[in-house]
């Protein structure tokens, strides 16, 4: 972002609009069930049968009870990942446990730098999910096949990883599993990549009660507390893996080696790692520096997620800025632009939206969007407070915003009042509304809300779909249901047919 004194000039602009960044933690709190609750809306699914759905194009993969295939919607002819899981005598309790913890983590996280989760199947022979596809492979294969990563470059990548992680530690989420395996890459431009954490199965909840799951993580990222205690993980060992991850990405080698696992526990322990040996030579103090708090053996002197994103190492490094040089300036005075004139739509129209936006990252504007999203949550935790929405604005706009326009702004875009805008609301205010307007990408949310399959969305389906969201205590649920149906049932027959439901949606674009 900009030099000091301009933030300092926006921040002090700021007091009179009563918000601080201090109240962050509070609101995620207080809003944790209901993103989990709109991200499980998304993952509900119309039938038992992924086949009906999707093509398989490619095996990727294939296990004693699971495969992973390349599959392509029949609608969309939007690319996934399917994994299918049989329910073999070999599927034990233990692997059943794993994919519901799996899918329950990933089905409550809303961040640029997590993969999402589409779709669940469940018959009697086997469970698949779909997820998103990063179609450059992981971060291991590209060590693998083109070398180590200069320090600009590792920068960029650790900034996006702390940035999902701060956002998973504040939503009480321990990931326990990160590695290069698990890093995956979605796109590389001008060399820099973006990269999605994609795997959550050994993942665990950071509240009292929760399910705990056992961890069978690779010996060269199990942290110094968790070696003789497998149920020693803690928020920091994240951190701890993070570090491994960073100098694998520099190295293309682990920190901590040996002859045999006593000795490679020997110098995890004691902080056996070297700093001397190429291409350390040739890396920056700061980020020597880095690693030593990262790999430090004690979790209590690791920073928090939050703090290493503020590590001079990012700053020095210009990661973030980075972001604006990726971007056209162009694209990014375009979607500026459509955040500044968005206009609040109907409930219906926002589910629709979400759910597009959800199940379409691939497409180029969405893209944009979360790389402009990324650029402006300046703390890194995956929400957009409002002071930071402003600074951002404001540091990007040609033309400066007044404290009017802007809470007018604020106000349609904090759709659901929480105080905080979460990743895909912003992205549903940023990109270009035109291309979700195609035939095949509406019918793939027409398809998504009318259950039955029957060509038509029903009162009962719209109760479904929105009966919670408009259930706040004070309103009368059936009307308000029935207005969401007459708003666009044009032929008065009770029901919402595609021609209806592509119209509702094309009002956005007029």
């Amino acid at each position: 972002m900009g030099g000091n004194h301009s933030k300092k000039k926006m921040n002090e602009d700021l007091k009179n609009l009563g918000e601080k960044e201090n109240k962050k933690d509070d609101i995620n709190s207080k809003n944790e069930e209901q993103t989990l609750t709109k991200n499980n809306f998304i993952l509900t699914s119309n039938s038992t049968d992924q086949e009906k759905d999707y093509n398989i194009l490619q095996t990727l993969k294939k296990g004693s009870y699971s495969n992973i295939y390349l599959v392509e919607n029949k609608i969309s002819k939007m690319r996934s990942i399917m994994k299918k899981i049989q329910k073999t005598k070999y599927f034990t309790n233990e692997d059943d446990k794993l994919l519901n913890n799996d899918l329950k983590i990933l089905s409550m996280l809303d961040h640029p730098n997590i993969v999402k989760v589409f779709a669940f199947y469940s018959d009697s022979s086997s469970y698949s999910y779909i997820t998103e596809f990063c179609q450059e492979g992981d971060l291991s294969e590209q060590l693998m096949n083109k070398g180590v990563y200069n320090e600009i470059q590792a920068a960029y990548i650790m900034h996006q990883i702390f940035s999902a992680i701060n956002y998973c530690h504040k939503n009480k989420v321990i990931n326990r599993n990160l590695s290069i395996e698990n890093i995956l890459i979605s796109e590389i431009r001008e060399g820099m990549p973006t990269v999605k954490i994609g795997y959550f199965g050994t993942s665990v909840l950071a509240e009292k009660n929760a399910i705990q799951i056992e961890n069978k993580n690779n010996s060269f990222y199990t942290p110094p507390e968790a070696i003789n205690n497998i149920n020693n993980y803690c928020e920091k060992s994240d951190i701890w893996a993070c570090g491994v991850i960073m100098y694998f990405l520099l190295t293309a080698r682990p920190p901590f080696n040996g002859n045999n696992d006593e000795e490679k526990k020997y110098n995890i322990i004691h902080e056996k790692f070297d700093l001397e040996k190429s291409p350390f030579d040739n890396i920056s103090q700061e980020c020597k520096d880095l690693l030593k708090l990262l790999l430090n053996s004690s979790p209590e002197k690791r920073p928090s997620a939050g703090e290493v994103l503020k590590n001079p190492w990012f700053e020095k490094k210009c990661s973030k800025l980075l972001f604006t040089n990726i971007s056209r300036q162009r694209i990014l005075q375009k979607m500026l632009n459509n955040i500044k004139n968005y206009k609040n739509v109907s409930i219906f129209q926002k589910y629709t939206l979400n759910y597009l936006i959800h199940n379409f990252p691939q497409l180029n504007d969405v893209k944009h969007s979360a790389k402009l999203f990324y650029q402006i949550d300046e703390d890194g935790d995956g929400k957009i407070a409002k002071n930071e929405l402003f600074n951002g604005l404001n540091e990007l706009l040609e033309k400066k915003l007044s404290k009017e326009e802007f809470e007018e702004i604020y106000k349609n875009i904090d759709l659901n009042n929480s105080g905080l805008i979460d990743y895909e609301e912003f992205v549903v205010a940023s990109v270009t509304k035109n291309i979700f307007m195609r035939d095949n990408i509406l019918r793939t949310a027409f398809y998504f809300f009318d259950k039955d399959n029957s060509g038509e969305i029903t009162f009962d389906e719209i109760e479904i779909m929105f009966k919670e969201a408009v259930n706040d205590g004070k309103t009368d649920v059936h009307q308000a249901l029935k207005k969401i149906l007459d708003e666009i049932d044009v032929n008065i027959d009770g029901k919402i047919n595609f021609e209806e439901f592509a119209n509702c949606m094309k009002q956005l674009i007029k």
